[in-house]
């Protein structure tokens, strides 16, 4: 199809007064004017961050000219924000990458050289050459990849079945490691399986929304203006915001909230403890589907064994959980009062108990939201579980606009990192290298002689970047 820029024009300013309506223009993707500029449209998604937009992808002798959003796609309705609209522009940006580059010094490779353009030959060449050297002198321990949640999907099985199948390594991790490995943690520790169970249409279900750590006003733009249409447009409903700086998701906020760093631990286990305390908990929901565990604590962070922090943590590095009972849990719970964490969180108590207040209301649908200020914390694991009990104890999950959802930052760090397989645990499919049943099903789909996988999870990022400086990879 050919559409003029003055159509183009026209027609975005028609679908974002329809998102603001909450309607859809399914036609115009079908426009057809007879304009001079003979432009070709395709379906795409946006790769900016991790909501999934559809776009309109225009093209012109070769090159993207444009792009607007799909108003088939459920998620942004043919709406892009500021990025979606700048797609094009970063196809021909002068900084972009468009040949590789190899540290040389006197014409050829040495990696305290200067970086040189050089062909996709020579580059594999180089790769191959030191990838075989290391490989002959200490094995597959010594080689490894690191990722990305910005690979697509086929690109990331391919580095997967790469590394693991082909260089019999484990030692392939995203950058995702630094950011949604923490909800993946959470995910299978509360519930045994990976991925969200909410969904983008609770944004027009939930009666309340709080915000933990998730600005997504700025780095959710699209949500955000769903967000923003149920906040506007349905009676009652309520925004909540808690971040440790002020942001622009403050202006809608009906309740904000700027809390000292860490303490939104300390926050979460008091409103468990104010919906236990005033007998709000959801006993039939709690009963049927709850268990409760006690994680270790005082687990250090994760440093090198001799760095001081480490050694002083009584259990460092261990993950272990033990079963308690519901009363063993309240307990718990039961020393983080309103008053102790107001004075550790710098939040003030009014704030607070509102908050309390909505989680605890059996008629409130509540929709939680967080991204990398749980993600990105030093207890993210712990803080992402604490959400999900407060969720648990009300039972308002897994139903519309009742929902704990974790917002990822990037394209594919889920379908990517996740789903095939690009961590230096897990293999396609949720399997992970340390179950044997696991590594033989993924031996026989690729068919590798039995005992090929490597059973030991590889260098994650972290330690990767250890293991490179110490000379062991």
């Amino acid at each position: 199809m050919s559409i003029t820029r003055r159509d183009f024009i026209k027609t975005q300013a028609a679908m974002a007064a329809a998102v603001a309506a909450g309607t859809t223009l399914s036609g115009v993707k079908n426009a057809d004017a007879a304009g001079e500029d003979d432009i070709r449209w395709d379906k795409g998604v946006c790769r900016f961050c991790g909501t999934g937009c559809g776009v309109l992808v225009g093209t012109k002798d070769g090159r993207v000219v444009a792009t607007q959003g799909d108003p088939d796609a459920p998620v942004n309705k043919g709406l892009n924000c500021i990025k979606g609209y700048f797609l094009s522009k970063i196809m021909y940006g002068k900084d972009r990458l468009t040949k590789p580059l190899l540290r040389k010094r006197g014409g050829v490779f040495d990696k305290e050289g200067q970086f040189e353009e050089v062909s996709w030959d020579e580059a594999f060449d180089v790769m191959a050459e030191k990838w075989k050297a290391a490989l002959k002198a200490k094995g597959p321990t010594s080689v490894g990849m690191f990722g990305s949640g910005q690979w697509t999907i086929w690109e990331g099985y391919a580095a997967s079945k790469f590394i693991k199948a082909g260089l019999r390594s484990n030692n392939l991790d995203p950058n995702a490691r630094h950011c949604m490995a923490s909800a993946v943690g959470a995910f299978m520790r509360h519930f045994g399986i990976d991925e969200p169970m909410g969904c983008y249409d609770d944004l027009e279900h939930a009666d309340a929304f709080v915000l933990w750590g998730a600005n997504m006003a700025e780095m959710h733009p699209i949500l955000w203006s769903r967000l923003t249409d149920t906040r506007l447009t349905k009676p009652g409903c309520e925004v909540h915001v808690l971040s440790t700086y002020e942001h622009r998701c403050f202006e809608l906020s009906d309740n904000s909230m700027v809390f000292t760093p860490q303490t939104d631990l300390a926050i979460l286990n008091y409103i468990a403890n104010y919906i236990i305390q005033n007998d709000a908990y959801n006993k039939d929901f709690v009963e049927k589907h709850v268990t409760f565990n006690k994680a270790t604590t005082d687990i250090g962070y994760g440093l090198r064994p001799d760095h001081p922090l480490q050694k002083a943590a009584a259990n460092p590095d261990v993950g272990k959980f033990d079963p308690i009972s519901f009363e063993e849990y309240a307990q718990l719970v039961s020393e983080y009062t309103l008053e102790k964490a107001a004075q550790m969180s710098g939040v003030p108590a009014d704030k607070l108990e509102r908050l309390a207040k909505v989680y605890a209301d059996p008629n409130k649908k509540v929709a939680s939201y967080w991204t990398m200020g749980f993600n990105q914390h030093t207890r993210g694991v712990w803080v992402n579980g604490l959400l999900y009990n407060v969720h648990l104890l009300m039972g308002k999950i897994s139903e519309p606009g009742n929902s704990p959802f974790s917002l990822t930052g990037q394209p594919s760090a889920c379908g990517t990192a996740r789903e095939v397989g690009t961590f230096a645990h897990r293999l396609p499919a949720d399997l992970v290298v340390m179950n044997e049943k696991h590594r033989a099903f993924a031996e026989k789909v690729w068919n590798l002689p039995e005992g090929t996988i490597a059973e030991k999870p590889g260098f994650h990022a972290v330690l990767q970047h250890r293991m490179l400086k110490d000379g062991k990879l």
